[in-house]
């Protein structure tokens, strides 16, 4: 009995939209839209062509999956007409659609999240050498 008085509670602490602040939304709901904008070259071809990339983008992203798909389905028509009305800024689609507010900065145009966890090799002045010269030779055959 106690177990299924604890089920909700504990289903509640692992909501993964629960863990991102407003900024944070807006942050994501901006970089979705330009990730699907720039997937497209600014040229959406049709409504469920966009729609299929959206929910595609929304599922890469943990913390935001649940809000971002809900608001493709909620608002992909809005979202459409947006994108292919000419100059496109992903922040006014975020503010009409309250993940952002009024305050809250547009992602600078060079806005490149960063993902990884190395910094990038430049391999054009790496030299690889072993320190000690390798022979593979086959290994002797008993008869």
């Amino acid at each position: 009995m106690r177990l299924l008085l604890l089920l909700p509670i504990l289903y509640a602490s692992l909501d993964p939209a629960a863990g991102l602040t407003p900024g944070e939304n807006c942050e994501m709901c901006q970089i979705v839209l330009r990730t699907v904008f720039g997937h497209f070259s600014a040229n959406v071809p049709s409504r469920k062509k966009l729609t299929n990339q959206l929910k595609h983008e929304c599922k890469r992203h943990f913390h935001y999956r649940r809000r971002c798909l809900m608001a493709v389905k909620d608002q992909g028509d809005f979202l459409y007409r947006e994108m292919t009305g000419g100059d496109f800024k992903p922040i006014k689609p975020c503010f009409i659609m309250k993940e952002c507010k009024r305050l809250q900065s547009p992602l600078p145009e060079d806005f490149q999240p960063d993902n990884s966890t190395y910094p990038p090799l430049d391999m054009t002045s790496s030299i690889i050498s072993l320190d000690a010269p390798t022979t593979i030779a086959p290994p002797d055959v008993q008869e």
